[in-house]
């Protein structure tokens, strides 16, 4: 038997979204998740559901952890409530309460990926068997997802601070040579106004440079959870300057994107996005030795949406591994940690987008789909 202590220590942290048109059935239920969770919310039937997972999305950036719903119910039952919120979201953990007359309705949820069922009358052993089993899941998912943002942010600031050393080589390369100059023809009695006035503007420029460096990698590392809309040729072009060093004179680069297009995002964690999918094209241009190396950045346009293609020469995804890069862990890299694409996945998932990949003519074809404005 479970006692309270013990679900309490999974559940305690999660929010969750109870829906149920039964109005005893809810208010008695309701008081015992109420103990347990550390946010209750309920619904009076799919509709009020669906509308109210919509709208907590908006308000929080981010879903609920947990629904548990009846599937009989006015207006919208629960199965078509699962579906529509399957769309936006296909990992949400659900729980779903069922009467024994419903078997063929529940293998129907069972495919859609329905996380456990309560079958009614609800019996509290088995509520909570069911609610320890699923709050575990959640919260053991919840910790590995956090340890791989810290692992990933590891790794990105050892790959900062690799830019930061390519940024500012030339500058400090630059303000060597200009100072040696300018000693050399002081010690000559050669100076001229002339001289020492273009000494100061060339100094002046490199420190500026170094400085403006400075300032975008330290944004970068700043914690943000806030959406803003921005430019995305702007933001392309911001992402591509700390790249700088890594791409100027090797790769040709295209923005092929009008000025006027937005899009609302987590400005850091985009640019993280659009760091991982070029340093995985960087990283295939050198394993497949290609010469005249090319990233195009463009857009498609729905009624909905924005498609954001980012698209390479470098070779292509291998056909027998294209279907897992996603996946959390999975690298063909021997020093790989298989983290960057799927820590880009859960960002864009976050801000109601999908990524994808696909090959194309001689490379990968890279689609961050976001909604419209």
């Amino acid at each position: 038997m479970f006692n309270f202590n013990e679900v309490h220590k999974y559940s305690k942290d999660l929010r969750i979204l109870y829906v149920e048109d039964d109005k005893n059935l809810m208010e008695e239920t309701f008081e015992l998740l109420e103990d347990f969770f550390y946010e209750t919310i309920t619904a009076v039937n799919g509709e009020d559901g669906l509308s109210k997972y919509i709208k907590f999305k908006e308000n929080n950036n981010s879903y609920y952890d947990l629904i548990i719903t009846d599937i009989n119910m006015p207006k919208m039952d629960g199965i078509t409530m699962i579906k529509h919120i399957m769309e936006i979201n296909p990992e949400q953990s659900v729980i779903v309460i069922s009467a024994y007359n419903d078997s063929d309705k529940l293998i129907e949820l069972i495919h859609q990926g329905i996380s456990n069922f309560i079958l009614k009358p609800m019996n509290s052993e088995n509520l909570m068997n069911i609610l320890y089993k699923t709050c575990k899941a959640i919260s053991n998912q919840k910790a590995k997802d956090s340890y791989l943002i810290q692992q990933s942010k590891m790794a990105s600031m050892g790959e900062m601070i690799d830019f930061i050393a390519h940024q500012w080589l030339q500058p400090i390369h630059i303000i060597k040579m200009q100072t040696d100059l300018f000693e050399m023809n002081n010690n000559k009695n050669k100076l001229t106004k002339e001289c020492i006035n273009d000494y100061i503007e060339t100094q002046i420029s490199q420190v500026n440079h170094l400085v403006n460096t400075l300032q975008e990698f330290r944004k970068f590392f700043r914690v943000d959870t806030d959406l803003s809309i921005v430019s995305c040729k702007k933001l392309i072009e911001k992402t591509l300057l700390l790249l700088r060093g890594k791409i100027k004179n090797k790769i040709d680069v295209f923005v092929y994107i009008p000025d006027n297009i937005t899009i609302n995002v987590i400005i850091n964690e985009f640019k993280h996005v659009i760091i991982n999918i070029i340093n995985n094209a960087l990283e295939a241009f050198e394993e497949n030795n290609i010469e005249n190396k090319t990233i195009i950045f463009n857009l498609d346009e729905t009624s909905d949406h924005i498609k954001l293609n980012i698209i390479d020469n470098a070779g292509g995804v291998p056909k027998s591994v294209i279907n897992n890069i996603f996946n959390s862990y999975f690298t063909t890299k021997k020093e790989g940690t298989g983290v960057g694409l799927y820590l880009s996945t859960l960002i864009i998932d976050k801000i109601g987008g999908k990524l994808d990949v696909e090959n194309v003519d001689k490379g990968a074809k890279f689609s961050i789909i976001l909604p419209k404005i």
